[in-house]
Formats: C-alpha cells, sequence, structure tokens
C-alpha cells in the first residue's frame, strides 16, 4: 500500500495534537517521526527477500495546523506576492539525496559517532538532541520489525523459516551497523529510501543515487560467495516492486557513465521488470561503449519513457558554474526531477520559484503594466526598437524575480522555524557541525528557478521585432489589444504572428531565446547568499499545462490557456516530425548555466526505435554533447494514447515519462493528455 498520500501525517497531528502543539518545533518535528514509526506494521509477503511492506491502518483525518504555524499578514503578503504575475513560490521538500555509499560503510552507527562527539562539546544543542532521538526512534521502528519477523518465524513452515531469520537478523543490524553483503546493502538502502520521505511528508523524487557504484562491491561479493545471478535477480525484483509501490514514479537509479557488470543487469532487470518506478538514469560520455549504447536505445525502455540521457560532461561543466569545485563535481549524482546534485550535501527546492517569464515580457512591452491593466513595474517607459524592449525585459524581470525571490526567502525562514528535519539533517554533512537544520545547515541550498514559458516569451519578442519594429505592418499597441482579446476579431493578425520565426523550427528565431535565457540566469543567479545557490531552470513536467491554463493569450500569437513550452523544448506550435532543429536550438541555449536542470522531450514510434537505433543514438550523442543536460525519451502512438483515453481499462498499465516522473497514463489530467498526444502527433507519431 503506497503511503505517498499524507495521511500518516494527518492522523499523527490529529491523535496527538495536544501533546505535540506543546512542543517546540524541533523535538515536535523528532516526536512526529517516532510517533510515525510507531504506527507502522511490518506485512510479511510469501516471496520477500527482504523487509519492507510497511502498512499503516489509521483512519484519515483533517490536517490540523499547530499554534505556531500560523501566518502574519504581513508575512503573507510577501509569500504570496508572486502570485500577482502568475508565479509561485514554494519550499518543495522531497527531491532528496543522501550518500547511500557512506551509509553502506560506516552504518548510522557513524553518524551516532560524530553525533556524540558534538553533543560532548553542546549537551544541550536543541538540533543535535532531536537528531539523536531520530536514531534511537530509527533503531526502535527495525527492532519491532524484527521482533515481529520472530513472532511469524513460530508459525512458519521449515522451508520458509531461513528467509525469515535472513530478514530478521538484517533488521537487527542494518542500517544502524555497516552493510556486509548484497542483501544487507539492499535492505538497508530501501528503510533509508523509506524513512527519508516519512520523515518530510514528501514522498517524490526520492533519487537513488550511484546504485551500480556503491552496491558493486556488494553485488561481486555476493557472486564470489555462490550466490547465482538469479537470486540477485530476485532481490532486485522485489526491492523495485518496493520502489514502485511507495514512490511517485519519480525515484531515479543512476547507471553510468563507467558501465559496470551491476550496471548491465540493472539495464537488463528494468527491461524485465516493466515498472514505472523506479527511473534510469543513463549517464553517458565519451567513453561509453557501443554495448552500452545499444543495450540503452531500446524498444522496450523508450516504450516505458525510460531512460533518461544525461550528458556527463555537460552535468559536471553546469556543477562547475554553480561554483563546485571540479573534483567534488565529478561525483554528483542526478535525482529524477533534473536535479544535478552531490549526495549528502544539499537541501533541494526544485519548484522553489515557478516564474512566469510572459509577465516579464508583457510588463516590457506595456510600460510596465500587464494586459489586465494591472501596474507591477514602475518606471518603464515604451519599447520603440529591439533593444528598447530587451532592456525593459532585463528591468522588469530584475524587479519580478527580486518579489519571487522575497518571496522564497520569507518561506524558507518559516519552513525552518516551524518544519525542520532532523532525521534528514542528521544524514546531510555538515548540518551536525553548524548545529543546525538542512536548510541552514547543508553545504548547498538549491533553489531551483523554473523559468516557466521561455520558449514562448522569446518567440514573443521575435514576433514584436519582426512585426513591429523592423516591417511596421503593425502597432505595439495593435498586439497588445489582440492579445488582450484573445485574438477575438484579429484573426488575420493571429496569423501574422503564428508565421514567424519560431524557436526550435526556424533558425532565424534562436538569437532571441539565446538572449532572453542569459538575461534570465543572470538576474536569478545574482541573488545567490550563503548556502543559497538560486538555479535557473527549464523544468516544467507538466506543469506547463497548468500554468498555461491560468495565463492569458501571448504575442506569439499562443492563444490564452493554452499549454507553454515544455521542458527545455519549444512550442506546440513549432513541433515537427523531424527532432534535429528542436534539438540543436534547445543545446544552443546556456544550459551551463541553467544548472536546475531540464530535460529535452523527444517522442518516437515503436517503430523508429525498433528501425531507425542509430540515428536516434546520434540524435541523442549530438545533443548532450552540444552542453544539453538532459534528454528524454518515450516511444508511443498517436493512436495508443486517444485508445487509452477511449477505453483507460484496456490501457491501465500504459507507462508514460513526463519530464521528471513516470506514470500510468490514466492518472494524468484530461488536459495533460490532451497535451501529450497533440506533443506526439506533431512530432509525427500518428
Amino acid at each position: 500500500m503506497a503511503l505517498c498520500d499524507g495521511r500518516l501525517e494527518r492522523f499523527i497531528r490529529d491523535a496527538h495534537w495536544n501533546e505535540l502543539n506543546a512542543l517546540p518545533p524541533v523535538r515536535r518535528a523528532v516526536r512526529k517521526f517516532a510517533l510515525s514509526l510507531e504506527h507502522l506494521t511490518l506485512e510479511v509477503r510469501q516471496d520477500d527477500e527482504i523487509a519492507g511492506w510497511f502498512r499503516f491502518d489509521g483512519e484519515d483525518c483533517p490536517c490540523r495546523p499547530f499554534d505556531d504555524e500560523a501566518i502574519d499578514e504581513k508575512t503573507r503578503a510577501v509569500m504570496d506576492a508572486p502570485e500577482r504575475f502568475g508565479s509561485r513560490a514554494n519550499v518543495d521538500r522531497g527531491h532528496t539525496l543522501v550518500d547511500y555509499g557512506e551509509i553502506l560503510r560506516v552504518g548510522l552507527r557513524g553518524c551516532e559517532e560524530k553525533l556524540d562527539h558534538a553533543l560532548m562539546e553542546t549537551p544541550r544543542d536543541e538540533h543535535l538532541l532531536a537528531m539523536k532521538a531520530s536514531l534511537e526512534a530509527v533503531r526502535a521502528f527495525t527492532r519491532r520489525m524484527a521482533d515481529s519477523l520472530a513472532e511469524k518465524m513460530t508459525a512458519a513452515s521449515a522451508g520458509d523459516r531461513p528467509r525469515l531469520v535472513r530478514m530478521r537478523d538484517m533488521l537487527l543490524r542494518v542500517p544502524y551497523e555497516p552493510a556486509r553483503t548484497f542483501y544487507e546493502a539492499v535492505q538497508s538502502v530501501w528503510i533509508i529510501h523509506f524513512l527519508l520521505p516519512l520523515s518530510d511528508n514528501a514522498w517524490y523524487s526520492i533519487s537513488l543515487g550511484r546504485f551500480d557504484r556503491y552496491m558493486l562491491p556488494y553485488y561481486e561479493e555476493a557472486l564470489r560467495s555462490g550466490v547465482d545471478e538469479a537470486e540477485i535477480r530476485r532481490v532486485l525484483h522485489h526491492f523495485w516492486l518496493l520502489l514502485n509501490a511507495y514512490a511517485d514514479g519519480a525515484c531515479l537509479l543512476n547507471v553510468g557513465p563507467d558501465y559496470n557488470a551491476l550496471s548491465r543487469l540493472l539495464i537488463a532487470c528494468q527491461k524485465d521488470f516493466a515498472l514505472p518506478a523506479p527511473i534510469l538514469g543513463a549517464r553517458v560520455s565519451d567513453e561509453t561503449t557501443q554495448s552500452d549504447w545499444d543495450a540503452l536505445v531500446d524498444e522496450r525502455l523508450f516504450a516505458m519513457g525510460q531512460p533518461t540521457f544525461y550528458g556527463e560532461a555537460s552535468c559536471v561543466r553546469a556543477l562547475i558554474e554553480k561554483g563546485v569545485p571540479e573534483k567534488e563535481a565529478r561525483g554528483f549524482s542526478n535525482n529524477s526531477c533534473m536535479g544535478i546534485g552531490l549526495p549528502g550535501r544539499e537541501f533541494n527546492s526544485m519548484w522553489g520559484l515557478v516564474f512566469m517569464v510572459s509577465a516579464a515580457v508583457e510588463t516590457a512591452l506595456n510600460e510596465g503594466r500587464l494586459l489586465s491593466g494591472e501596474m507591477l513595474v514602475s518606471g518603464i517607459g515604451a519599447a520603440y526598437s529591439l533593444e528598447e524592449a530587451f532592456g525593459n525585459v532585463e528591468r522588469c524581470a530584475a524587479q519580478l524575480i527580486g518579489i519571487g525571490l522575497e518571496a522564497y526567502e520569507a518561506r524558507a525562514e518559516y519552513s525552518e522555524r516551524v518544519e525542520p528535519n532532523p532525521f534528514i539533517s542528521l544524514l546531510t554533512k555538515s548540518c551536525i557541525d553548524r548545529r543546525c537544520d538542512r536548510i541552514s545547515g547543508a553545504d548547498y541550498h538549491n533553489v531551483t528557478v523554473e523559468c516557466m514559458g521561455l520558449a514562448d516569451a522569446a518567440d514573443a519578442l521575435c514576433a514584436v521585432d519582426r512585426l513591429v519594429f523592423q516591417s511596421g505592418q503593425f502597432t505595439l499597441s495593435q498586439l497588445s489589444e489582440a492579445v488582450r482579446a484573445d485574438f477575438e476579431g484579429y484573426e488575420a493578425l493571429r496569423r501574422a504572428l503564428l508565421a514567424c520565426p519560431k524557436f526550435g523550427r526556424d533558425e532565424a528565431a534562436a538569437p532571441y531565446a539565446v538572449r532572453l535565457a542569459g538575461i534570465l540566469q543572470r538576474l536569478i543567479r545574482a541573488h545567490d547568499h550563503g548556502n543559497r545557490r538560486y538555479s535557473p531552470s527549464l523544468h516544467t513536467l507538466d506543469a506547463n499545462v497548468g500554468y498555461g491554463a491560468c495565463w492569458g493569450a501571448g504575442y506569439d500569437g499562443r492563444l490564452s490557456g493554452a499549454p507553454f513550452a515544455k521542458n527545455a523544448g519549444i512550442s506546440n506550435a513549432a513541433r515537427s516530425a523531424d527532432p534535429t532543429a528542436m534539438a540543436l536550438a534547445s543545446s544552443a541555449l546556456p544550459q551551463y548555466a541553467f544548472y536546475g536542470g531540464q530535460p529535452l522531450d523527444v517522442s518516437f514510434s515503436p517503430d523508429t526505435v525498433r528501425m531507425h537505433a542509430q540515428e536516434i543514438e546520434a540524435l541523442i550523442r549530438i545533443y548532450l554533447e552540444r552542453g544539453g543536460l538532459q534528454f528524454q525519451v518515450n516511444a508511443l502512438s498517436g493512436a495508443t494514447l486517444r485508445a487509452a483515453v477511449a477505453h483507460p481499462e484496456t490501457y491501465s498499465g500504459l507507462v508514460v515519462r513526463i519530464g521528471g516522473f513516470s506514470t500510468c497514463f490514466r492518472n494524468l489530467s484530461p488536459a495533460s493528455q490532451r497535451e501529450l498526444i497533440e506533443r506526439v502527433e506533431r512530432e509525427g507519431n500518428a
């Protein structure tokens, strides 16, 4: 049973409200964590290889806020200010990436030893004491689960008893002690992976990091000790089933770029298991062999929207641009929501600010006002040339981004004060030394700033330049009036806008997007301070649909409510059956400076993947070699997707990849389904 619906959190708040409300936030956080673990039951199934089916049987409850979680009106106004221009700030939890390799080597005991040393110096520090209590809660939890297995052993058959004994003995050791065997290593990773989102009440995108690297010694030891590969596959299959049941389809497992025997086994398992989670993240470089490419460019994987291809060199370059020393950058891992991170050293707020780029363009072209008439930016004059328009865009974007990041800072201060996480802070390097929560204590607090609708905004500037500044075919006032009216009565003008060059379709449009991207990344990064890294990004998942639905028409000819361009790609209006132009255009953007991450989404028909694997490989190679960070695939046909809309019961297992997560197609909203179908069909996959 999946626990990613928040029911356990709401139950604990309601059932223990008086006790928890009386505690200061740090002590409350660890008490909630302990109570949550106490309310879980271990379910043991017939073919389990590791213990992991944790069940919650409590009732659903309304969410009861604690007294100190109230927000005063002044602070609330700061937090909500970006919504005036279609943007939103949020301290986004989840997306956690701990150092599993270190945990396997030293166990939680290693963390406790460092913690005890710090407590000798400051024995009353509330953060250190809460971290200590979180460790005690984990040990109590695993001991209780071991006792549960011991009870089941008394009634077990002789043939089943050894399996239960092994699971019990593992729970008595890991994750507190270092892992010794392949079984213990998988059990330890699963316990930690399960506890991370439970402690945060954020069940999404908990990356497994470089699984094929840190698990390799245990895999090799298992083979030496006589464990055959079929048994290892059984353990991995059980692990996959657990990940898929508890995750949200955004749990990434890295393989490569130095592929080994375990990497290749994991790729084969991914094809055989055919589950939405975990997602396979394939890191590729000049050293990736042809046989590994052949294994990755595969119809069975593409049919699940996998793997996600990451350019090793471009990801390292992006981290160096962020300020990470090169040696540390080379040890990065990916998470599924396009993050490029350092295991155990970061707090990732992957949706820290969604910035509506079209708001900067609208205000720039209308003397500081939105087309709704609301004044947002003062001191903006009329634009009579492209240079003046870009100057206005920069001034408007600077003010609006400033408002957005001020909102984020207010939310971060509030989040750290009322929602600390002692358990994950314990596993985040530097937090023990700094004696604080990971929001302040992590080496890097990454605030991803999603530049929503950048391609659409760039197309708008291109159209204004062509039709107003260059040809004089229309005045800026005429364009603004048509956009305000959603082009009703202005059909000819809209056709003229749509006929202008478009990013990813026409080479002439690329300079507008590149220049706009350069302005935005520079303005965003200027706000870095302390451990904060404001990380520009073009990551949208399927939020391009929702944000587009809430925004008016655009100067590019886009109608009100239509989706914005997805991720690092181009508008749906510009998509075509040949993805090469889109790949070349997107890789021309300064992606190294957009280290918040972004994929390029390309759909291929199943026949194309089967018959043209070499050409697809070449396209991926070119995109990543030119600086692209992430290439995301699907092997779909419009006919299949339309059939899945008409007969969802027949296609209940149809898995699609949505930029940062995989999910069953039936789980998407109708609007997201329509947007995906339109993209797939425009790419020639009818």
